[in-house]
């Protein structure tokens, strides 16, 4: 096999497609704030601004298959994903700052269109093509498997590990900066400046490697049309395993993520805490992911990695729902500790699920579509979080959700069930969807080896 297409990349390679992720971070950071940004700084009601994430998504949908088809027929000098990360840097970080910058003495109507105009800027269309670019970078950059891993792994580490620390000192510092709406607008000017400098340096430090057979036998390959693209994707059972085991952890993840703000304000009854036990939660995350996910693929391989992870956070959910109930925190301790142990061995390799896909899909049909490819796990990401705070907004408006209030019962229990019971839920379907579905493992081999032998032949 080529050497460049399957040997080792460089460190600097590695970390710079991490951190061109940067773009994710902030996506996570703002689901995890903008709910509670748009009910009780802004006034926005809970069920309105579920609604909007919710209706957002549907045109997330879209733009990620049209993102997707753009970086397939994208030809440059830098390849195809790469040169989105410098034409996008400076746009991306504008439009996440402008989300914070909602009029505060307008109607409630312009206050919506400003959020969905802004938002959807931000998600739908800046988020998308980075995101996309980013992820069809992975199968461009390397074909081998445990390579993919450690990009994965690096990915993982700094993504996880930047919406941890994001997560839990974003409501430190907007206290710090005087706590108002202003504080909220430094605060995201600085987080957009940093993702335009994230997605220049994925640019800088990373390079495409991997050929497809037809550029091989072809100066210029023929693009892969919208519906032929469709229609590959339909038919590989690997990338349509990849979305829907994508769209269920980001789920499972974004709830917690979501929900984590009202868990710890009105079910913990202590804001702060949200701090120190998301600090809590990063050195077992981060342990999980730079020590223990490698041997634990290395000795198990990716389906039984992946049931340990879910089978450990599935553990961890359980015990963070039983000390919410009983106001437990040594006990919410535990369970955190333990779903942070587990989140590696089954993040890291799902994140490559659909790398493996377009090596299937090029195996079956003799064309690599890295932009549809990883236009999946875009929208599975978005519609996951999407999804999550639709659910956040509603399950507050079904159960009389009082901004700033003391919260009824069933208000309680919604939010834990957000936070933990549902999560838990989650990662049993995980753990089916494993068992029926996914074979791969088995599969990779005679897939590398046919592919490397067509390029050979036609050389």
């Amino acid at each position: 096999m080529n050497t460049k297409e399957s040997g080792k990349l460089k460190l600097s390679e590695r970390l710079a497609y991490a951190i061109g992720g940067l773009p994710e971070v902030a996506n996570s950071i703002i689901a995890a704030f903008l709910t509670m940004f748009y009910t009780d700084n802004i006034g926005l009601a809970a069920g309105m601004v579920g609604t909007m994430f919710f209706i957002s998504k549907l045109f997330d949908g879209i733009s990620d298959l049209v993102a997707g088809t753009i970086v397939d027929h994208t030809r440059t000098k830098w390849g195809k994903a790469r040169p989105w990360l410098l034409w996008l840097s400076v746009p991306t970080g504008l439009s996440l700052a402008l989300i914070f910058f909602i009029p505060q003495n307008g109607s409630s109507t312009m206050q919506l269109i400003y959020a969905f105009v802004t938002y959807n800027l931000y998600t739908t269309i800046m988020y998308t093509m980075t995101g996309i670019a980013k992820n069809a970078l992975m199968p461009l950059m390397t074909q081998n498997m445990q390579e993919r891993g450690i990009l994965s792994t690096f990915a993982m580490f700094v993504g996880l590990g930047g919406t941890i620390l994001g997560c839990s000192f974003t409501f430190p510092l907007i206290f710090s900066l005087g706590g108002d709406i202003k504080a909220w607008r430094t605060l995201f000017m600085i987080y957009g400046a940093l993702v335009t400098i994230g997605l220049l340096i994925g640019f800088f430090f990373t390079k495409e490697y991997v050929q497809s057979v037809e550029s091989v036998t072809n100066e210029k390959a023929e693009a892969v049309s919208f519906l032929e693209g469709t229609k590959m994707f339909v038919k590989n059972k690997y990338l349509v395993l990849a979305l829907v085991m994508t769209v269920v952890v980001n789920l499972m993840v974004q709830l917690g993520t979501c929900s984590q703000t009202y868990f710890y304000t009105y079910s913990m009854g202590d804001p702060m805490l949200m701090t120190s036990l998301s600090l809590v939660g990063v050195v077992p995350t981060l342990i999980s992911i730079a020590v223990l996910t490698g041997p634990c693929l290395m000795k198990f391989g990716k389906k039984k990695s992946m049931y340990i992870g879910a089978a450990g956070q599935m553990i961890g959910s359980i015990i963070k729902a039983l000390a919410a109930l009983s106001l437990n925190v040594p006990v919410l301790i535990i369970g955190t500790v333990i779903g942070g142990l587990a989140t590696g061995p089954l993040s890291v390799p799902v994140a490559t699920l659909a790398s493996d896909g377009i090596d299937y899909g090029e195996f079956l049909f003799n064309k690599r579509i890295e932009g549809v490819g990883s236009a999946i796990t875009s929208f599975s990401q978005k519609l996951s979080s999407g999804l999550a705070a639709a659910m956040v907004g509603w399950v507050l408006a079904l159960t009389g959700y009082v901004a700033n209030g003391v919260q009824n019962q069933a208000t309680n229990i919604g939010i834990i069930s957000l936070f933990a019971i549902i999560p838990a839920v989650l990662e049993i379907i995980i753990i089916i969807l494993l068992k029926v579905f996914y074979h791969y493992d088995q599969e990779a081999d005679k897939v590398l080896v046919e592919l490397e032998t067509r390029k050979e032949q036609v050389k």
